[in-house]
């Protein structure tokens, strides 16, 4: 039975309220709103509220367009001054936290009988650390300046390395690993184009959004990226590599105007400002989404993800302890590994495969499907139960390690005062 427009519209505002009060919710518990949100369309779904079939339809558009968004805000929040001269260190653990999930996972897919490119897209999709849950936990607990700045640049990285495996995977999924050349040549090929045209467009924006009225830039922004997606796919690109590199241009904008020697000094803080916005929403309405959408009970499912959220933990203990040996932030280790939340990120990029195969279904009618989307059945689910534990250990685990930190330092204070 279709949904009432009343009854979309009373959701949807409903789950405005649900994210606006979660949020404030989270901080003062320092439970990741994630965790809330899912519970909510897992609970509209159980209720009967909601039909999980209704939502179906629109897993597609929703998708890219959750996915279009978070590369956007990701390419804007990534300095790239910052993020390759000042964080070494960080961006040596978002890098191979997420490598080495991807390698592993293929390993252990390929273990216990499953495709190890399914294995590789989930450990590319859940390798690294949620920017969303991450910064929230920062708002809602006390922690060094130099533990912020790393794990902002760390999970800022994450996001990206992520979504980049991820294509690329996907890509390799599609076209069948029987050709390996081939393989790189296409993926090379589309991240190129959409790496050309997201550099083009992007400066041809910093030049031109100086004359449009302010009131209406970020429209007109969205209205880009909108439209880049598009032509770059129509162009046998990466429209999400575009978006990605549009955003990264516009992000650093004060020093792509030094090196293009552009006159105009105006930034436009009211574009990161609406995209935070329209963040919020899309994250808040795609857990949900996600709540409703996936199916629970498949117990091998849950054995997988919980193996899995253990290795984890391993590969980011490994990664952290080289990250900040011999460093200053070697005391806050057991911080940084506590801290591993999935979220937005590993929800979107667990529908994209299948929106992928889909669309090559529609362009290609002879591609043989059956056997990739069965295989592919598994992402959605894997994604929820380890959003779900990643979640709760964080949770658990970080007041553990906060407390362990503060015992040790007044430990030294003692020793101090002694010698």
């Amino acid at each position: 039975m279709a949904i009432g427009i009343e009854t979309v519209f009373l959701i949807l505002g409903g789950l405005i309220f649900i994210g606006y009060f979660g949020e404030h919710l989270s901080r003062r518990l320092t439970i990741p709103v994630a965790f809330l949100l899912l519970l909510i369309g897992f609970g509209l779904r159980f209720s009967g509220i909601v039909d999980a079939q209704d939502f179906l339809g629109i897993q597609g558009i929703f998708g890219t367009l959750a996915l279009i968004v978070l590369l956007f805000d990701g390419g804007l929040s990534l300095n790239l001054y910052d993020a390759v001269f000042k964080s070494g260190r960080s961006l040596f653990a978002g890098f191979f936290t997420t490598v080495l999930a991807t390698i592993i996972t293929a390993g252990f897919f390929l273990m216990i009988g499953l495709d190890p490119i399914i294995g590789a897209i989930i450990g590319a999709i859940v390798g690294g650390i949620d920017t969303g849950i991450t910064l929230s936990l920062m708002h809602s607990m006390t922690f060094p300046e130099k533990v912020k700045n790393f794990l902002t640049i760390e999970s800022s990285s994450n996001d990206v390395i992520s979504i980049i495996l991820a294509i690329v995977l996907t890509q390799a999924l599609i076209l069948g690993a029987i050709n390996p050349a081939f393989i790189a040549q296409e993926i090379v090929g589309k991240f190129a184009i959409g790496i050309f045209i997201g550099i083009l467009v992007g400066v041809a924006s910093i030049l031109t959004l100086a004359k449009i009225e302010q009131g209406y830039n970020y429209m007109i922004t969205l209205a880009i990226v909108l439209l880049l997606y598009s032509t770059t796919e129509f162009l046998n690109g990466s429209g999400a590599i575009a978006v990605l590199v549009f955003g990264i241009v516009l992000g650093n904008e004060t020093s792509i105007r030094r090196a293009i020697h552009s006159k105009e000094v105006e930034s436009y803080p009211m574009i990161k400002e609406f995209q935070s916005e329209v963040s919020f929403f899309i994250r808040t309405f795609f857990f949900v989404f996600l709540g409703i959408v996936v199916t629970i009970g498949n117990t091998n499912s849950l054995i997988i993800s919980a193996i899995l959220m253990i290795i984890l933990y391993l590969i980011r203990y490994i990664v952290i302890h080289i990250a900040t040996v011999n460093s200053e932030m070697e005391i806050h280790k057991k911080m940084l590994v506590a801290i591993n939340p999935r979220g937005l990120a590993t929800a979107v990029l667990a529908t994209y495969p299948l929106i992928v195969v889909q669309n090559e279904i529609a362009a290609n009618p002879d591609f043989p499907a059956a056997e990739i989307i069965a295989k592919l059945g598994i992402l959605p689910e894997v994604a929820f139960y380890l959003i779900i534990l990643s979640v709760i250990f964080t949770t658990i685990l970080l007041p553990i390690s906060k407390g362990m930190e503060k015992n040790n330092k007044e430990e030294e204070q003692v020793k101090e005062m002694r010698i």
